[in-house]
C-alpha cells in the first residue's frame, strides 16, 4: 500500500479531512494539483457562516487575516415582504459574524495545513478509481498509480466515484453566473434581491471590486442571462450604476443533489462529492467542511475498529442524507416566503410541493425495540459520535423527529428522560443529574419544548 488513506481533492472538504486523519495517526495522500484555487478566484461559496469559526477551532487552526476579507458595514435583504431591511455587522460580535474570504488562499492555507498535520500531498488530480478486495487503487491524470486501503471522493461536482451514485434533482437545473464589477463604494453593503424570474447575491471584495453571483435558471448565453437579471433587479442595478465589469461572466451548474449511498466499507463521499445545496444555503463550504470532519471519523472508525463498520456507515449516510433533506424542506419555505413572483416558473420550481409531509413520509418512526418510557418519545439505540469514534449508544427518538439525539451541551438526555419518567419529578430528575441541577433543568424544558416530553397534571411537572 502506498497509504492507508487516498483522498481525492483539494478543496475544504479533502483538506480538512486529511488534516484530522492525519492527527489520528494514518498515512494519507491528498490529491491536489499546486494551481487549484491559486490566486484571488471567486465563485458561488466565499461567503461563510459564523459557524465555521468553530470548526476552525476544532481543528486547530487560525486564518491569517490576509485571507479574509473586510467585514461589510451593513447587509440589506431584498426577498418577499423584507424590502430594504437588514443588518448591520459593526454591531454583531465578531464570533457571531459571516466571514468573506479569498477562496484561492483559503483552499491553499488548508492544504498547507493538512500537510503540516502530516498529510503528503500529490501535485495531481485523480481520474481513474478501482476498488477490488485487495484494496483501492487510484490512476492520477498524468498516469501514476497508487494504492490504499480507503479513499475518500472530495472532487467536488467532477465526483471522480461520487458520480456513479449521484442524484439530481428533477424538473430544473440551475445556473449561477459570477462576476465582478469595478465600483470603488466607501461604505459597501452585502445584499440578496430577488427578482422575477432568480435572485442575486452581492459581495464586495478588495481592490474596489464586488461580486455579483446570479441564480437563475440555466439557458443558453451565460452574459445575456447575467445583463438581464441585473437589470430586472432595481436595488442592484443602482449599486452598479456606471461601473464596468471586469473580466469574463463564469457559470457553474448548481443544480442541487445528493446520491444513493455515501459511502461503503472502503470509501466515503465528503463535500460537494456528496451533495450540493441551493446556493440559497450559502452553507456549501461549512457543509463541506463540517461533514469532513465526521468523514474522518467514520473513516478512522473503519480503519481502527472493522468490527464498527457498520455503525460507521449508518451513522454517515443518514447524517448526509438528512441535512440534504432537511435543508431542501427549508428553502422551500425560503421560496414560497417570495409571494410577488410565486407563479413564475423558477419560483414555483423551488417553492413546490409538500415539503413538510415528504419530510414526516421520511422521517424516522419509532421502531417496535424502542423502549417507549411515556410522552411521545422512547429510548433507542443508535450509531452516534463518541470521542473519536463512532459508537452505538443510548438515543432519544420521537415520531417526526428526522434524528436522533443523545447529549444536550453536557445533558445526557436519554439519561435524564428515564429518571424524568420514572420519578415523575423533573426537579428530582435534575437534582440526580451529574451535569448540575440548572443544566439538567434546561435540558428538561427543552424536552418538553422539542414533543419528547408531556406535560401532567402535577405540580412537580
Amino acid at each position: 500500500m502506498d497509504a492507508e488513506v487516498l483522498i481525492a481533492g483539494g478543496g475544504p472538504a479533502g483538506a480538512c479531512s486529511a488534516l484530522r486523519l492525519a492527527r489520528y495517526g494514518h498515512d494519507v495522500l491528498l490529491f491536489a494539483p499546486f494551481d487549484r484555487g491559486e490566486g484571488k478566484r471567486q465563485h458561488v461559496g466565499e461567503s461563510l457562516p459564523s459557524s465555521t469559526r468553530v470548526i476552525l477551532s476544532t481543528l486547530g487552526v487560525d486564518l491569517p487575516p490576509e485571507i479574509v476579507v473586510a467585514r461589510p458595514p451593513s447587509h440589506l435583504v431584498y426577498w418577499g415582504e423584507m424590502q430594504g431591511e437588514g443588518s448591520s455587522w459593526v454591531q454583531v460580535p465578531e464570533r457571531e459574524s459571516s466571514l468573506l474570504v479569498w477562496r484561492g488562499p483559503f483552499d491553499r492555507f488548508l492544504r498547507q495545513a493538512a500537510e503540516s498535520g502530516g498529510a503528503r500531498l500529490v501535485p495531481d488530480s485523480v481520474a481513474r478509481v478501482k476498488r477490488s478486495r485487495a484494496g483501492v487503487e487510484v490512476r492520477s491524470v498524468e498516469g501514476a498509480e497508487f494504492r490504499g486501503r480507503f479513499f475518500i471522493d472530495a472532487t467536488g461536482r467532477s465526483g471522480v466515484l461520487a458520480r456513479s451514485y449521484r442524484q439530481k434533482e428533477r424538473g430544473f437545473r440551475t445556473l449561477a453566473l459570477t462576476g465582478h464589477f469595478r465600483t470603488e463604494e466607501t461604505s459597501p453593503p452585502t445584499m440578496i434581491e430577488s427578482f422575477e424570474d432568480g435572485w442575486i447575491w452581492t459581495a464586495p471584495l478588495a481592490n474596489g471590486l464586488r461580486d455579483v453571483t446570479v441564480t437563475v435558471d440555466a439557458g443558453s448565453g451565460r452574459e445575456n442571462l447575467f445583463a438581464s437579471a441585473i437589470e430586472r433587479a432595481p436595488h442592484l442595478s443602482s449599486l452598479l450604476s456606471g461601473a464596468p465589469l471586469e473580466g469574463p461572466v463564469r457559470g457553474i451548474d448548481s443544480t442541487p443533489y445528493d446520491a444513493s449511498r455515501f459511502g461503503g466499507e472502503d470509501f466515503l463521499l465528503a463535500g460537494d462529492a456528496a451533495s450540493l445545496l441551493d446556493p440559497l444555503s450559502a452553507h456549501g463550504v461549512h457543509k463541506a467542511m463540517d461533514g469532513a470532519l465526521l468523514a474522518a471519523i467514520c473513516a478512522h472508525t473503519i480503519l481502527a475498529r472493522p468490527e464498527r463498520t457498520g455503525d460507521a456507515l449508518e451513522f454517515y449516510n443518514q447524517r448526509e442524507k438528512s441535512i440534504y433533506r432537511l435543508t431542501r424542506e427549508r428553502l422551500r419555505a425560503l421560496y414560497r416566503q417570495e409571494r410577488r413572483f410565486e407563479a413564475r416558473p423558477f419560483w414555483r420550481k423551488r417553492s413546490g410541493g409538500p415539503a413538510s409531509q415528504e419530510a414526516r413520509r421520511a422521517s424516522r418512526p419509532l421502531l417496535e425495540k424502542d423502549r417507549a418510557l411515556g410522552g411521545s418519545g422512547a429510548v433507542a439505540e443508535a450509531p452516534v459520535v463518541e470521542g473519536d469514534f463512532i459508537e452505538r449508544r443510548e438515543v432519544l427518538v420521537a415520531p417526526g423527529r428526522d434524528r436522533p439525539v443523545r447529549f444536550l451541551g453536557p445533558v445526557c438526555l436519554p439519561d435524564l428522560y428515564k429518571d424524568v419518567v420514572s420519578t415523575g419529578s423533573a426537579f428530582e430528575a435534575a437534582r440526580r443529574s451529574p451535569a448540575g441541577f440548572e443544566r439538567a433543568l434546561s435540558a428538561v424544558e427543552w424536552l418538553y419544548r422539542e414533543g419528547f416530553l408531556e406535560p401532567r397534571d402535577s405540580p412537580l411537572l
